[in-house]
């Protein structure tokens, strides 16, 4: 039961059984049929995942440009969230050069970047693009000497 609150109900009795209105039933939206001439609803988008992990598979000083690439766009990922790629072929340039240039130590860079130093590098995040040759000097160089000075 309710209270009916209106001035005529204070005279008798404050106390009436009020009827709520009931709601309206959903609006049926119909769903467009194909067509003989083709589809009439646009495709939907499919998720892109990250890169697959085949770093996993061999050492560090084994790794080869993909196996780099793959490592750091997942460790970038999974500490500063999901990066726009950008250009694949300008991302794939940059890990072959930076293998090119580090050979051996190109993947023990990497992980001291992401697994000792928590992908920041003088407080600035690491991304692909600290693996560029203008950034050598103060990235890789640094790092390569605490790796071989220890």
């Amino acid at each position: 039961m309710l209270l009916n609150l209106a001035d005529s109900a204070y005279g008798k009795t404050a106390v009436k059984p009020v009827s709520m209105p009931s709601p309206a039933p959903p609006a049926v939206t119909p769903v467009p049929m194909p067509s003989p001439e083709g589809p009439t609803v646009q495709p939907v988008p499919m998720p892109t995942y990250p890169a697959a992990a085949t770093d996993l598979l061999d050492s560090p000083v084994d790794w080869t440009w993909r196996q780099l690439q793959d490592y750091v766009e997942r460790a970038v990922a999974e500490r500063h969230g999901p990066q726009p790629t950008g250009n694949e072929a300008k991302h794939a340039a940059i890990f072959q050069s930076f293998h090119k240039r580090w050979g051996s130590l190109a993947g023990p860079i990497a992980r001291f970047a992401f697994e000792q130093q928590d992908g920041f590098w003088r407080s600035a995040p690491v991304t692909a693009f600290r693996f560029t040759k203008g950034s050598d000097e103060y990235f890789a160089r640094p790092i390569s000497e605490r790796l071989s000075s220890g």
